[in-house]
């Protein structure tokens, strides 16, 4: 998305522009905790509320990786994510999704987003 199409859907606050920024710069995935303690001046209420109404406009996409609380990331190219279950550490990777559809046989269903997490455990030595 771009910043017009922003414009055009929410007022772009100077809360909402640091938590966007945070997001931006940190390429990768971060909870709502992990925003908070980047920006202790703005409450965490505040900040899950943003990021729910960022969600909604698909600004950032929320992430469901195993771990406690959900995480989010700014929107880039489609990516998808692997999961170390001892570590915990978070690997993007992409795939193509024509073949994904594909594989998926789903001929009489529209397909709007693949979303792929795989969980295993990385060579963390």
């Amino acid at each position: 998305m771009n910043a017009n199409h922003l414009h055009m859907t929410i007022k772009l606050t100077k809360k909402r522009q640091q938590i966007l920024d945070v997001l931006k710069r940190h390429h990768g995935t971060l909870s709502a905790g992990d925003i908070y303690s980047k920006l202790p001046s703005i409450d965490l209420v505040t900040i899950y509320r943003n990021l729910d109404l960022f969600v909604s406009e698909k600004l950032i996409k929320e992430v469901h990786l195993g771990t406690d609380e959900a995480q989010f990331e700014y929107r880039t190219e489609p990516h998808h994510h692997a999961v170390c279950i001892e570590c915990e550490k978070v690997i993007h990777f992409t795939a193509p999704d024509a073949k994904i559809r594909k594989l998926l046989g789903l001929e009489d269903f529209q397909v709007d987003e693949i979303e792929v997490t795989v969980r295993g455990i990385c060579n963390h030595n």
